[in-house]
Order: C-alpha cells, then sequence, then structure tokens
C-alpha cells in the first residue's frame, strides 16, 4: 500500500511535464522515474516501521530498498509465470552494443529440466522475438519450421527428460503385490529394464534410481505399455528398442505444441492450428 502511494505520488510530477511538452516518454525517463519511487520508498520506512511495529526511528533507517530492474515489454501469462525484457538492471544498462536487452523468465518451459535443450533453446529464440515486436505470422512460420525440422528426428530423440527416483521401492512392491500405481516415467524405466532382460541384452545399461532417463510413448501394442524410456548415458541404443512402435506424433504434440502454447497461449494466436504440419503436408498433395 505504501509503495502504491509513493507511486501515485511520484507520477504526477512526470506526467505534468510528459502532457506539457516539457519532457518526451522515454526509456531514460522511465528509469529516472522508478528510481525517483526507490529512493521516495527507501525515505518512507522509518515512519512506516515506527508506525507498523513501534521500531525506533534509528533502527527503522536500517531498511534499505533497491530498485531492481526496468523492461521494455512483459509477456505476463499468470501469477509467478512471466517473462520480462530488461533494459536495466540495477543501474547497469543492457540494451547496448545493438543488443535488445536480457529476458527474465521465471516459471516457464524454457526452464525446466522436462524440456529437451533443444526446445529450450528454440522457446528462448521465439520468445526474445516475441519480446522484442516480431509479429505473429513470422512466429508462426519459425514455428512451423521448427516443427518440420524436428519431425525428422529419430523417435527416440523426441522423448521427454525424467529423472527416475524410487525405482527399486516400485520394482520390489510390483513383484510382491502384482501390478501397482507408480509414476509414468517410473513404469516406463521399468519396461526398459525388463524389455533388455526379455532380450538377454547384457551390454546396455540398466536402469537405477536417480538416473537421468529420456521417456518416449509408444503405440498401442502387444504388450500394453504406453511409454518406455532408456538412459540419456547409453551409448549405443539397442536394435529391439529402435524396433519400438513409438508415436511420433504424440510426443512432437507434447514436446513443442503443448511447450509453445503454454509460452504464448496468452496472445490467443492459436498457434496449434496454424503451425500444424499435418495440414502443411495435406494442403501440398490435395
Amino acid at each position: 500500500g505504501d509503495t502504491d502511494s509513493v507511486y501515485f505520488s511520484a507520477w504526477p510530477i512526470f506526467e505534468k511535464d510528459i502532457k506539457a511538452g516539457k519532457m518526451e516518454w522515454s526509456k531514460d525517463i522511465c528509469v529516472e522515474l522508478y528510481d525517483t519511487i526507490a529512493d521516495s520508498v527507501n525515505e518512507s520506512f522509518p515512519a512506516f516501521m515506527e508506525r507498523a511495529f513501534h521500531c525506533p526511528r534509528e533502527m527503522g533507517n536500517l531498511i534499505k530498498g533497491g530498485r531492481e530492474l526496468v523492461a521494455e515489454k512483459g509477456l505476463l501469462i499468470k501469477k509467478k509465470r512471466y517473462a520480462v525484457l530488461i533494459y536495466d538492471l540495477e543501474g547497469a544498462r543492457l540494451d547496448t552494443h545493438g543488443k535488445p536487452g536480457k529476458v527474465k523468465a521465471m516459471g516457464l518451459d524454457l526452464k525446466r529440466s522436462d524440456t529437451p535443450k533443444v526446445v529450450q533453446e528454440f522457446l528462448s529464440d521465439i520468445l526474445l522475438d516475441v519480446l522484442t515486436g516480431t509479429g505473429k505470422e513470422q512466429i508462426v512460420d519459425k514455428v512451423r519450421d521448427f516443427k518440420l525440422v524436428f519431425s525428422q528426428r529419430s523417435p527416440w530423440e523426441k522423448g521427454t527428460p525424467k529423472r527416475v527416483n524410487n525405482l527399486t521401492k516400485f520394482t520390489k512392491a510390483e513383484e510382491r503385490e502384482g501390478k501397482t500405481n507408480m509414476p509414468g516415467h517410473v513404469r516406463a524405466a521399468m519396461n526398459w529394464n525388463n524389455l533388455k532382460r526379455m532380450h538377454g541384452d547384457n551390454y546396455s545399461n540398466n536402469i537405477v534410481d536417480g538416473m537421468k532417463t529420456i521417456v518416449c510413448k509408444l503405440k498401442p501394442n502387444a504388450l500394453g505399455w504406453t511409454s518406455i524410456g532408456y538412459p540419456t548415458d547409453e551409448m549405443h541404443l539397442p536394435q529391439w528398442f529402435k524396433d519400438m512402435p513409438f508415436d511420433s506424433t504424440n510426443m512432437e504434440e507434447t514436446i513443442i505444441t503443448q511447450k509453445v502454447d503454454n509460452l504464448l497461449g496468452v496472445l490467443d494466436w492459436d498457434l496449434s492450428s496454424s503451425t500444424n504440419i499435418q495440414n502443411t503436408f495435406e494442403s501440398l498433395f490435395s
């Protein structure tokens, strides 16, 4: 509340000069405004501490705040999920030497460990494009091109990274009690170990507790499995694994379409249908 009152008392000083033509609204003026607000907030702390907590003035003077960042544009998705293009960070300008600034992303898929590195880099790329003013048509073309390139990858390269915990516990529980409920990526890891044993494969690595894996979705099959995982440090994937009926379309939907929608869905651009490469193929041959 105090911060808001300081803002609304500081803004009219700038607004009056801007409307009178004495001052042009710019990045520098914006920085100056929020620096002024930060100084005003700091000056208000001693009185606030005395009023709210009966803290002596000399102790209240110890509390200081600092203006953190000023951003040119922001993409606000929901609480604790946003991205902003910073051009001034604690008094240091970042939009120098031809750079637009620095992107700060909070709670987005491009930071999650279950997003493959190549997709993280792509999401970061289109996010920067949006924050620097790139239009819808260019973003649509970029997403479609990435989907086309990604679709050419081997099916097992389209899986989702997951770290497996408690695999031993769930494996023993299933041996003791029959089929039990467990997280999907743990089941996928167990499927790898079981199929490896069924094929008498003594060369490939077993998945153990704490190991990083890639979880791949499967089409309906005789085993009734929906997914299978493999160790990320497995250098040579066995042929029995490569012959599995991978559901590439489903994996592409999860790893690209859903994550792009999570990132840019707030813009209401309907990227899912406009970047559907199946529609592209159908239009080429119709």
